[in-house]
């Protein structure tokens, strides 16, 4: 999964495997499957992957939170890889590597399930910046040794530091500072977008990967539209 050369995916938060093969079908550079704020369990995300990888998709799932169990519960189901929430330190971005791998390298627990069912690439692990403290940490979190990414969560980011995402240029300057430590370093950073136009937007900011709106935005905002548009006149 290459994630360093403007890469647009999809985001999905409505547990259904048809749902996700609609998305995979698009043609994503990826799609992030959500157990973080989605609506979508363990049996759910089982079929989802099931109906990305039918797609030829490659997969990212954004896990609920960081511990061994729920990153090895995602990549048992043969997620490409993960993204791991709420990293505000070096020594939680060593725990969410060491979850995303086998002993010697990591911590994590060997299970003959479906992630071993045929050979696949190592597991990425993306962690997200979207606190303050995360942001005071950068430097120490991308010298961790197997943080392949970082993802920037810009509503928690923005809450955070009392910056707004449109028209502020504080938040933007933030922005910025984080792309080029993370650039610097050799790494993609990706970051949520809410429309086509943050896409660009964070593009030219120097943003490597890019991913949503969300299946439910897409859907609400479709419907919403179509019910404007049959109104009468």
């Amino acid at each position: 999964m290459d994630l360093s050369a403007d890469a647009v995916g999809g985001w999905l938060q409505l547990p259904g495997s048809a749902t996700a093969e609609v998305t995979g079908s698009v043609g994503f550079d990826f799609v992030c499957v959500d157990t973080q704020h989605g609506l979508i369990g363990d049996d759910a995300l089982l079929t989802m992957l099931q109906a990305l990888d039918a797609t030829g998709t490659p997969t990212l799932v954004r896990v609920a939170r960081n511990e061994p169990d729920v990153i090895g519960r995602a990549l048992d189901r043969a997620a490409a890889g993960v993204v791991v929430p709420l990293v505000d330190t070096a020594e939680q971005a060593a725990a969410a590597v060491a979850a995303c791998h086998y002993p010697p390298r990591g911590v994590r627990s060997y299970g003959p399930t479906r992630g071993t069912w045929r050979e696949r690439p190592d597991p990425v692990c993306v962690v997200m910046v979207e606190t303050p403290a995360a942001v005071a940490a950068l430097a120490d979190i991308l010298a961790v040794p197997g943080v392949d990414g970082v993802f920037v969560g810009p509503s928690d980011l923005s809450l955070g530091t009392g910056t707004a995402q449109d028209g502020d240029p504080a938040f933007d300057a933030l922005l910025t500072e984080i792309v080029g430590a993370v650039r610097a370093a050799g790494l993609p950073v990706g970051i949520f977008c809410a429309s086509a136009a943050h896409v660009h937007r964070f593009r030219a900011l120097g943003f490597t990967f890019f991913a949503g709106p969300s299946d439910a935005a897409l859907l609400r905002g479709a419907a919403a539209e179509h019910r404007r548009r049959s109104a009468p006149a």
